[in-house]
């Protein structure tokens, strides 16, 4: 018995050292002395800062006051910052913002490593398709063009939990329903992540039940995991939730960035495919999964009639994602359904590169099977090697001479030190009132009686702080800061009542007249931050509660054999 777990451990220190190996070499390749120029990095960048700031004062996270154009705005509150606290902590310990993101990186790209082959050993019982998985799975080109090009920080980690997701689904409704705490644990990461990757996850778990629904058997215990999946991914991610629910309830928003639904043109798309183009969407580029997925789903015609239903589908979801993430669908009869909301149908190439990683696994396993294991172990270590070429060659190509590498769009020191990082998507998270007026909004423009004083709030501990003076009683004052349902106002220390102004903004009487006036306005509720905290503690005991019970069950039944 001692022997047994001793190779265990062993496999498990052999496997740990190959993936730090790994994330080390994806790390040196990818940092730099400043960061990348992709599509959204100030909007990421922005809130990173905003995050590691309220962990160096032991705050928590709410709207912010030192960026997004200093208006309160409820970044924290709409897009989840949860994952992004690594990011927070490192820079606890490093005090260089941009060396603290590049060894976040680093502490990403190991547990996607991880979590890659922890998903695929659990759901094919083999360490040389796992390995295998994550090699596809991890230097996949759209992953490198969501975390570089597009810079969708908050999506590409989200790609990280999909593999555990989608293997704690598969558990929960049609394979061993004890493990549903995966289920929870992965949809839960990704609740915590980003909101739209959530939305497209869903969609694609509806349709893989409707095809499969009667084949959940026994139809009462599975139902049943999916109860306690449920429940405790609601106490998991109520941290997030909860205020995101008061505030959505509270009032209207527009909807994030519209976008008009377009499939990528077929003939380019494959073009850049082929060549794995990791550019910039605005140089030309379109974005695509790679040339070792196009291989995959081109190989996989081939070896079908040799997968079992369970891989049919998986290999028949990655192709036919792959094919309406082009224009050979008609996008434009969603345009006005909530499928809208996903903005661009090349998102959906994060589900083809899954899906198509778990063929190409299958495929090369099922190659090499009959091969011994010194054999089987050199293909994987040449799929490593080729993996990181075309993955490598990618980067270099994305990054050489390129919009992307841009000195004057780079974020560097002088550029976090200079506040100079722009301000983005300000648009999104306000009240649909504020639109019409956002331009009055950032520009600091507070009315007193309908009188234009220009107030821009400084920042204290993550409230706003705004000094105006000669305000007499029963003055209108109107801030330029965005009102929200949490939202605290106090006038020289004392709470005073407010309301909703017509641009959005938070607007009250002047109770006393004072020659020096210090408005404080704060977002949030102890009260209530403190009980979802401990709902998320519950869903997590409720996990370990059931893990260890069922092991001790388990125990119990061996010595009775």
């Amino acid at each position: 018995m001692k022997r047994i777990s001793l190779t265990r451990r062993s496999k498990f220190l052999i496997i740990l050292l190959g993936y730090l190996i790994i994330a080390s070499i994806m790390y040196f390749v990818f940092q730099n002395k400043s960061i990348w120029y992709g599509d959204d990095v100030y909007y990421q960048f922005q809130r990173i800062q905003g995050i590691s700031k309220l962990l160096k004062e032991g705050l928590f996270p709410s709207i912010s006051t030192i960026n997004f154009g200093e208006i309160g705005y409820a970044v924290n509150i709409f897009y989840p910052w949860i994952t992004l606290l690594p990011f927070g902590i490192v820079s606890l310990f490093n005090s260089n913002p941009i060396s603290a993101f590049y060894m976040a990186l680093f502490f990403y790209f190991l547990v996607s490593l991880l979590i890659s082959h922890y998903s695929m050993y659990e759901f094919s019982g083999s360490h040389f398709q796992a390995v295998i998985f994550t090699l596809i799975y991890n230097f996949s080109t759209y992953r490198l063009i969501d975390l570089l090009s597009r810079a969708a920080l908050a999506e590409y980690i989200a790609t990280i939990f999909l593999p555990l997701c989608f293997l704690g689904f598969y558990e929960t409704f049609f394979r061993n329903y004890h493990k549903w705490y995966l289920f929870a644990l992965g949809f839960s990461a990704i609740v915590l992540t980003h909101v739209l990757t959530t939305f497209m996850t869903i969609l694609i778990f509806i349709v893989f039940l409707l095809i499969n629904f009667m084949r959940i058997k026994p139809f009462k215990k599975h139902a049943a995991a999916v109860v306690k999946a449920v429940i405790t991914t609601i106490l998991l991610t109520s941290l997030y939730t909860g205020p995101f629910i008061l505030e959505e309830l509270f009032q209207k928003f527009p909807k994030p960035d519209p976008q008009i639904l377009k499939g990528l043109e077929l003939a380019k798309f494959l073009k850049v495919t082929l060549q794995s183009n990791a550019s910039r969407f605005v140089e030309g580029n379109l974005y695509n999964p790679g040339l070792v997925i196009l291989v995959i789903l081109i190989a996989g015609i081939f070896y079908f009639r040799k997968f079992n239903r369970i891989n049919k589908q998986i290999y028949s979801a990655g192709l036919l994602i792959f094919l309406i993430s082009t224009n050979l669908f008609p996008w434009h009869i969603l345009q006005n359904t909530p499928i809208s909301v996903i903005q661009y149908p090349y998102r959906l190439l994060i589900f083809a590169t899954l899906f198509a990683a778990v063929s190409g696994s299958l495929i090369i396993k099922t190659v090499v099977q009959n091969d011994d294991s010194e054999r089987q172990w050199l293909v994987a270590s040449l799929c490593g090697v080729l993996m990181f070429g075309i993955w490598f060659g990618s980067f270099k190509m994305a990054t050489t001479n390129s919009l992307i590498s841009d000195p004057k769009g780079m974020i560097d020191s002088s550029m976090i030190k200079e506040d100079r990082i722009p301000d983005s998507y300000l648009n999104q998270y306000v009240p649909k009132e504020t639109l019409n007026y956002l331009s009055s909004v950032t520009e600091h423009q507070m009315y007193v009686n309908n009188k234009i004083v220009t107030a821009i709030p400084r920042d204290n501990r993550d409230t706003g702080v705004i000094d105006v003076k000669n305000l007499r009683q029963g003055d209108d004052v109107n801030l330029p800061v965005i009102r929200y349902r949490l939202t605290r106002v106090s006038v020289n220390g004392k709470p005073v009542p407010f309301w909703t102004s017509t641009r959005g903004t938070i607007e009250f009487k002047v109770k006393q007249s004072n020659r020096h006036n210090r408005i404080v306005i704060s977002y949030g509720s102890k009260k209530l931050y403190a009980g979802l905290a401990c709902l998320t503690i519950v869903g997590f005991l409720v996990i370990v509660v059931d893990v260890f019970l069922r092991r001790r069950l388990l125990m119990i039944k061996e010595l009775d054999i």
